[in-house]
């Protein structure tokens, strides 16, 4: 019950994390599409975050293990990097929407499809979570966790599931905000972003973690399939 409470505290953070980036650029909160998605962002992760406090403990107390301490230092840039291009992400479709306009805003079917890609990025990061019980925020060998190799469920497929699920997670998103620029900039940043910290979070994982080396001979998908 403790898990699941300290679950919730960091859902209603990442809520209000996301509200601020969306809402503030414009100083107003009359915008639909930004509050539903905000209402399907929070009913997916406070179900989540239940399902996995009582069912699978170990995989929501790996997303609250920090381990700065023992972080690499190249990892903490990879990972401001990943940061700063989310927040981008999130500041941009509102500027765009009311006040620049680029691009037309979407029609229903891009929102519609953009939907349908955000909630299938969310439950393709969700997998790697369930996959991988030491999937942290940070890059750090969980020792005391017993740390091992994950190489099963979407891991089999993907070497870095939780990546792919954050891109499609993030690019829909801004697709139902209606900002194709958004989300063309989006995809852009992360990706870059996504494959630095991969080539750094790599190389710390040969040396560290092992099987690891094993495992990328067998797995030849890193982020992107067919691509990278």
């Amino acid at each position: 019950m403790v898990l699941f409470f300290k679950g919730l505290v960091g859902v209603s953070f990442q809520l209000v994390f996301f509200g601020v980036l969306l809402f503030a650029p414009v100083a107003s909160l009359s915008w639909s599409h930004a509050i539903s998605w905000l209402l399907i962002y929070a009913a997916m992760t406070f179900v989540s975050c239940a399902f996995l406090a009582f069912f699978r403990p170990k995989a929501l107390e790996a997303r609250m293990r920090a381990g700065r301490q023992s972080q690499p230092r190249a990892d903490r840039l990879a990972f401001g990097y990943l940061v700063g291009a989310l927040c981008v992400s999130f500041i941009l479709p509102g500027l765009d929407v009311h006040y620049w306009s680029v691009f037309p805003v979407a029609g229903e079917v891009v929102r519609n499809t953009g939907l349908f890609v955000f909630v299938l990025g969310y439950i393709l990061v969700l997998l790697a979570m369930l996959g991988n019980e030491f999937a942290a925020p940070t890059v750090h060998i969980q020792a005391d966790a017993g740390h091992i190799l994950a190489d099963g469920g979407v891991y089999r497929l993907v070497r870095h599931p939780m990546y792919l699920g954050f891109l499609l997670f993030t690019v829909g998103s801004m697709l139902w905000l209606g900002s194709y620029i958004s989300a063309i900039v989006s995809m852009v940043m992360i990706i870059l972003a996504v494959i630095y910290r991969i080539e750094v979070e790599e190389v710390f994982l040969v040396e560290n973690l092992p099987g690891y080396e094993d495992y990328r001979a067998r797995v030849k998908t890193r982020f992107l399939p067919l691509m990278y």
